[in-house]
């Protein structure tokens, strides 16, 4: 039995996220059903995370098991042939039996982005469009709260997660290219929700709809419960998963 792990990206509009549900199309079952057919036998695929219906991914990781003599560059071709063209093997190689996709990453990047001033149909299932202005230096400056190690309970909804709320956020910045505004965020881990809630609270604060102490107490005083503000989905994409050393 060998091991392999696969970088995928996909757009996902259509999907209801990464993992498979009882009810819609995921991406998970999409990629079990096209690998087992190549392979000729029953293939489970493991993710590094789940993404929410809408999501979509540059850098996906996920590892399966299988007996074969195939060439990767074939699996591959073949995968790509077979599978919706909203999904595209990226990357597939062999990799050591212990490896797991899910629980061993150190880091994980998101981009999230905006689209401000004129509305662009072609980028409607891409971006989050913001009709109303919003003051990106406020924002900026705002962003340094959420640097370093925090209990983000507030900005999440997985009530599973218990005590593990503790996440750290190594890297946030915004860049401006037009009307297009873009969220860098990189840490070591993200819980339901956690990146589309920390936006929309920043953008919120840039529409001086809350105040910087409002973001502060929700930071430091995570019993006060939820944030109110929640960015739409299509605007999120995962760039890339870092596995290694964990800094």
């Amino acid at each position: 039995m060998q091991r392999f792990v696969c970088t995928l990206a996909f757009k996902g509009t259509k999907f209801q996220g990464w993992q498979t549900q009882k009810e819609g199309h995921s991406i998970q079952e999409h990629v079990e059903k096209n690998l087992s057919k190549i392979l000729n036998q029953s293939i489970q695929v493991h993710g590094a995370s789940r993404t929410d219906a809408g999501v979509h991914a540059r850098g996906f990781i996920c590892h399966f098991d299988a007996t074969t003599a195939m060439p990767i560059k074939r699996i591959q071709h073949g995968f790509n042939r077979l599978i919706d063209t909203d999904i595209l093997l990226k990357q597939l190689k062999k990799v050591p039996q212990t490896f797991q996709a899910r629980y061993q990453h150190s880091k994980k990047t998101y981009t999230y982005q905006v689209l401000t001033g004129e509305r662009n149909p072609f980028l409607k299932d891409l971006v989050m469009y913001v009709p109303i202005p919003f003051n990106t230096k406020k924002i900026k400056d705002a962003m340094s709260m959420f640097l370093g190690q925090h209990d983000f309970r507030s900005f999440t909804t997985k009530k599973e997660d218990g005590a593990n709320f503790i996440r750290t956020i190594f890297l946030f910045r915004l860049t401006q290219q037009g009307s297009m505004v873009t969220f860098t965020i990189q840490g070591d881990g993200f819980m339901t929700y956690m990146v589309r809630m920390i936006i929309g609270t920043l953008l919120a604060y840039g529409m001086d709809k809350i105040s910087l102490e409002t973001i502060h107490q929700y930071l430091n005083k995570p019993s006060l419960g939820k944030v109110s503000y929640k960015a739409e989905p299509q605007g999120l994409c995962l760039e890339k998963v870092t596995y290694g050393k964990k800094t």
